[in-house]
């Protein structure tokens, strides 16, 4: 009697994932865990190399000049403007 119920509680939920009439539930939250896990890692990784590029240092450096030159009234906002943007490569 006892080996036929347990065949029944094993037949009737087999564990989890799919079984072989359709959907029980599927594989769960484990399948996005390691897909955002590496997202995030990939995310980080490529801002890190973005702020701390040579490039972009030395464009902040040259950005910061032209301020301070502004704020001495060296240069007026209309040459201000115009090297910001030949530094940005837009003019």
């Amino acid at each position: 009697m006892m080996a036929e119920l347990a065949s029944y509680a094993a037949y009737a939920h087999p564990g989890p994932g799919w079984d072989g009439n359709g959907w029980d539930g599927g594989p769960g939250w484990w399948v996005i865990v390691p897909i955002a896990f590496w997202v995030a890692v990939l995310s980080t990784a490529g801002y890190l190399v973005y702020r701390f590029s040579p490039r972009r240092a030395a464009r902040t450096a040259a950005e910061r000049t032209l301020a301070e030159r502004f704020a001495r009234g060296e240069i007026d906002a209309d040459e201000l403007k115009h090297r910001r943007s030949v530094l940005r490569g837009k003019g």
